[in-house]
């Protein structure tokens, strides 16, 4: 069988590859995709060479991680699945994912495919999260509700805490903050004239603005988490962060996929909140290149891009 990749080939460089995929090892599954997502705070720098990171960049690399599809074949000692399972798993742009059976994640029938793919990026946020522990009763700021804020808002809500403010410029994303359960929605300026401090703050623009103005707004001895990538530009210490002795940690990818998935489902599967709806913009595989090129040249502005696969869409 052969797979098309989406490979990404130099700074603005992207072209699907087509490659003859190898016979399945007795632990593997093959997987077709139906749909999948682009993260935008992630795989966009990568797309403009932009992206800031401890090593070189080197081409040609994959693009993407977050895929959905179902289950067309499995090896001899696959024991978690079988054929026509659904599944979400990290596989990037692909039409076709090989992998061992303990990478992918049993998706209920219930559960849609986009509901599907963010049970990854909430068990990222969830790790970050955990490692705060805010209780139910601490009051919480986020800013940043771009498809990273949005999310731990979610997963703030779901895990009992019951206030949770957002501060965010775009009026589209605030509102989508109070539609999933934030207590408010603030822009940066008007945090300036606020007296509220918070014990518990996430960090997830990517902005030193951001990130200044969560320091300044953090009661003495707060706790933040940078759930943000840190691809964009640095992220500096404020005179803030000695005055009131803050504690600052970061996170990166999730705490245990498996568990957090099932916990996952049984919430939204409860109530989603309208959780879909942070994919704000829809395209497919065959117009994968142009999409890149028009969120590279702000020519799209979406929270999170939603991508069908099928027949009709390579």
């Amino acid at each position: 069988m052969r797979c098309r990749s989406l490979l990404l080939i130099g700074p603005r460089q992207v072209a699907w590859k087509v490659e003859e995929l190898a016979p399945l090892q007795p632990d593997e599954v093959l997987i077709e995709t139906s749909a999948g997502a682009i993260s935008i705070g992630s795989e966009l720098p990568l797309y403009c060479g932009t992206a800031r990171s401890s090593t070189p960049a080197r081409y040609p690399r994959m693009t993407g991680y977050e895929s959905v599809g179902t289950v067309l074949a499995c090896g001899s000692s696959v024991q978690r699945f079988q054929r026509g399972d659904r599944v979400v798993a990290f596989y990037g742009h692909r039409t076709h994912g090989v992998l061992s059976e303990k990478k992918a994640i049993k998706v209920p029938e219930d559960i849609s495919d986009p509901l599907a793919l963010l049970a990854i990026l909430t068990c990222d946020v969830a790790k970050g999260i955990r490692k705060l522990a805010p209780q139910e009763d601490e009051r919480v700021v986020i800013t940043g509700a771009g498809a990273i804020g949005l999310l731990t808002l979610f997963v703030l809500r779901a895990y009992g805490v019951e206030t949770v403010d957002v501060v965010e410029p775009r009026p589209e994303r605030r509102n989508q903050a109070l539609q999933l359960g934030a207590h408010a929605a603030l822009t940066p300026e008007a945090t300036k004239d606020m007296h509220q401090v918070y014990p518990v703050g996430l960090e997830c623009s990517s902005r030193n603005a951001a990130f200044e103005l969560l320091q300044a707004q953090m009661a003495p001895g707060g706790r933040i988490c940078v759930l943000a990538d840190g691809n964009v530009e640095p992220l500096v210490l404020t005179p803030a962060f000695h005055e009131k002795e803050l504690l600052i940690v970061g996170s990166s990818d999730g705490w245990d996929y498996q568990t957090h998935a099932a916990w996952y489902f049984d919430v939204v599967r409860e109530n989603s909140r309208g959780l879909e709806r942070v994919f704000d913009y829809q395209t497919t595989a065959g117009d994968l290149i142009a999409t890149f090129v028009g969120l590279a040249s702000g020519a799209i502005a979406p929270t999170k891009v939603l991508v069908r696969y099928g027949p009709d869409h390579r």
